[in-house]
């Protein structure tokens, strides 16, 4: 099962991580549920999949709170399933596409977490969500194959229509 930790907005950048740290959480999360896991975090959104069995997130959390000095979990969004954790991703990117700046910052760390590990099971199950979204809808005119995986995150032009169809592709 999916399971997503999710933050964005003016609390996020006590969530995030910095360096090498997101990597080494990632890392940390793999070995606790022995399943895949994609960690992308930016000053202002941190995004957390993994996939387990049993929902892991109290352990995460206790775990992501060792890594920051004024953890709240409360402010922390935290999701269970395939379809509401890829909803929330990408619903959420419509509201966070709008601060142009920190969106920018989330996409670079974002095309750096794909460049990284082009194998991971999530991030092929995000890529046939897009993937579903460009055959939809012709307003996504880039193509996400092969090793374009900078190009995953749907471009602000799109997010009218996302938010429109996205229940079309989840249900």
């Amino acid at each position: 099962m999916l399971h997503y930790i999710h933050i964005q907005g003016k609390e996020a950048p006590q969530f995030s991580f910095r360096n090498k740290t997101a990597q080494n959480f990632k890392s940390l999360i793999q070995s606790m549920t022995d399943g895949s896991s994609l960690v992308i975090s930016s000053l202002y959104r941190t995004d957390v999949f993994y996939t387990a069995n049993q929902d892991h997130s109290e352990q995460i959390l206790k775990l992501w709170a060792l890594q920051e000095d004024a953890f709240d979990s409360t402010k922390l969004t935290i999701v269970s399933g395939r379809d509401n954790a890829l909803e929330l991703f990408f619903t959420s990117l419509v509201s966070f596409s709008s601060a142009n700046k920190w969106y920018q910052a989330h996409l670079k760390e974002f095309r750096h977490a794909c460049s990284m590990d082009q194998n991971n099971p999530i991030l092929k199950d995000l890529k046939l969500c897009e993937q579903y979204l460009q055959k939809s809808h012709q307003t996504i005119s880039r193509p996400i194959s092969g090793s374009q995986s900078g190009d995953l995150l749907p471009s602000k032009e799109v997010f009218e229509d996302l938010l429109q169809h996205i229940n079309d592709f989840l249900n």
